[in-house]
């Protein structure tokens, strides 16, 4: 059966429905198929039921509404935001794009375009070149290693009847999560699916094609990205962690919390107020289905990179050895006051509601996160 969650807050007449798809860019097997589930719900998109891309754009700007498609690791996001009152009708939009999508010939040779396009970009974002990279070299041969929208040598290759190989695969109610926040109640959000989703077809879940996670490495490893004439680096230093299910999460969060989540915490303070090496020092803990990354970033000048991964690695094989009292408790009540802003908007909380769902964590997490930080 499809999940339901509901958020509901009519301080706004507006309504935001997000039908989430449990299967993401892990689907992709390896190979020519990268980017494969970013291709399939990106085309979905681009003209369903018979209207046009254009056509289907041009409803959405008469309503005020807006439908957006995300597309990650873990899931695909179909989101549709529009007032109260227009609700009837841009929600038979979101019906064709889910039910009855084109996956035009045309569109999806714009697509292809497009994607290589934006790898073009990708290319002079540092930032994000580095990321792509350091993904790849921490996670593979698993999906997660992967980038999402595909690579240079996969985008030309993906075609329309793979793409719909994909979407009839992944497409039906029981993998679907039905979520609305705002102007809406139960028995609304009940209805309209009734309505408009009704016809949804029946499936069985699949797993993804690899499940299993690679061993972590022996010894430090080494990327390097030679960027010519770059003033400044981007540095990315890191290791696997457990998956957000796993007990070992919440202790490493506030560890890492600590250690480089706040902009008074031992790294910032170490990297940039005591030695002015880089403007920015942070370290974070993903949040997912499987395994994720624990992340350092630090971005120094040119001339100062060695200096500041020499003091980044000390600092780091630091903290292994562990805390300060000090800074495990102004990390635990920072985690915990601050919890508060995460989920202050209907959205947030459906947000929030939908990751616990996708990764299997228990439902009351999302009210009693701050006892558990506090239990720690």
């Amino acid at each position: 059966m499809t999940t339901f969650l509901l958020e509901e807050d009519h301080t706004l007449p507006l309504c935001r429905i997000q039908v989430t798809v449990q299967a993401g860019a892990t689907t992709d097997a390896q190979g020519k198929t990268i980017g494969l589930c970013n291709f399939a719900t990106e085309l979905m998109r681009r003209g369903a039921g018979g209207k046009s891309r254009a056509t289907l754009d041009q409803e959405l700007d008469r309503l005020g509404a807006s439908l957006s498609v995300l597309c990650s690791h873990d899931a695909v996001t179909f989101d549709l935001l529009a007032l109260k009152e227009k609700l009837t009708e841009a929600l038979p939009l979101l019906a064709d794009v889910l039910l009855r999508p084109h996956f035009d010939e045309t569109e999806a040779t714009l697509l292809r375009r497009e994607l290589l396009a934006s790898l073009d970009e990708l290319r002079d974002d540092d930032s994000s070149l580095v990321g792509r990279f350091f993904s790849r070299a921490l996670f593979s041969p698993h999906p997660y290693g992967n980038p999402v929208e595909g690579t240079a040598k996969t985008i030309p290759l993906l075609q329309v009847k793979a793409a719909k190989t994909w979407y009839q695969e992944h497409i039906f109610a029981q993998n679907l999560i039905f979520g609305a926040a705002g102007d809406i109640s139960e028995s609304e959000l009940q209805d309209l699916f009734h309505r408009f989703f009704s016809s949804l077809p029946m499936g069985v879940p699949k797993d993804p094609p690899i499940s299993f996670l690679p061993d972590p490495p022996k010894q430090l490893r080494v990327l390097l990205l030679d960027k010519p004439d770059r003033t400044q680096s981007q540095i990315l230093l890191g290791q696997m962690a457990p998956s957000w299910n796993d007990p070992a999460w919440l202790p490493l969060s506030i560890a890492s919390t600590a250690f480089g989540g706040t902009f008074t915490a031992r790294l910032m303070d170490e990297v940039r107020v005591k030695r002015g090496l880089s403007y920015g020092a942070s370290a974070s803990l993903g949040k997912g289905k499987s395994a994720q990354g624990l992340i350092v970033h630090v971005f120094p000048s040119a001339e100062q990179t060695a200096e500041t991964i020499d003091l980044v690695l000390k600092l780091y094989n630091e903290w292994a050895t562990g805390l300060r009292p000090d800074e495990i408790a102004f990390a635990k009540s920072y985690l915990a006051k601050s919890y508060a802003f995460a989920i202050q908007t209907p959205e947030s909380r459906l947000r929030r509601r939908t990751q616990l769902e996708l990764c299997g964590m228990p439902k009351d997490h999302i009210h009693d996160f701050p006892a558990r930080v506090n239990a720690v």
